[in-house]
């Protein structure tokens, strides 16, 4: 009978699972990441990728001989996220089966999407009220304003978007909205935050203010 996995070998394929679960996060909230992971949602996610490759790895090297090595907890950790989430356990066959009756299975994919829904969840609400309250302050500024903000930030930026639409002709098509002013305002601020990042659009009032005040740049 093979033995237990080393401690080792069984925290590294949880740390390749736990990358993945980091990768996830980094791909849904972009330059939000950092935030995101002050919430508990986030460390939901990631802790699950962790033990679920770890526990997968301890399977793996328990059953199999000469699995208990270095390669093996890579591999494990690497299929977690592309092969093991996508399988299924099939619990019952119908004795009679019908082609709408479907055999009882526990189907992983299934279960951690639950699981990865409730995590976004958790980490975009904390996240929204707090973007929020940014929008909120920034409706205090004159439209013109935060239209000239959201286009010289555009121009600034050292990586320029090389999408179908540039970030000129997406302020362009914010200003043509048959929208209130408050909402064209706070499309230029989200803008500004999706972009560029919260800190920006804080700079850019801030700086917008001591203009105003008469404060030398």
């Amino acid at each position: 009978m093979p033995a237990l996995p080393d401690l080792p070998l069984w925290l590294l394929a949880g740390a390749v699972g736990l990358f993945w679960g980091l990768s996830e996060i980094v791909g849904a909230f972009k330059n939000e990441t950092g935030r995101a992971l002050t919430t508990f949602g986030a460390w939901l996610l990631i802790v699950l990728n962790f033990a679920a490759a770890a526990l997968v790895f301890l399977f793996v090297a328990s059953i199999i001989p000469n699995a208990n090595t270095w390669i093996t907890a890579v591999v494990v950790g690497f299929a977690w996220p592309t092969v093991i989430r996508n399988t299924s356990i099939k619990l019952a066959q119908p004795l009679q089966p019908k082609k709408t009756t479907e055999a009882a299975a526990v189907r992983f994919e299934q279960a951690y999407a639950a699981i990865q829904d409730l995590a976004y969840q958790l980490i975009n609400n904390p996240l929204t009220r707090e973007r929020t309250r940014l929008v909120m302050r920034a409706l205090r500024y004159d439209l013109a304003a935060l239209e000239q903000m959201a286009r010289l930030v555009a121009i600034s930026a050292p990586m320029q978007t090389e999408a179908n639409k540039t970030p000129d002709q997406y302020i362009t098509e914010i200003m043509q909205r048959q929208s209130e002013e408050p909402i064209k305002k706070a499309y230029l601020a989200t803008f500004i935050i999706n972009g560029y990042g919260r800190g920006t659009l804080d700079d850019l009032t801030k700086e917008y203010l001591d203009q105003r005040k008469g404060t030398p740049a």
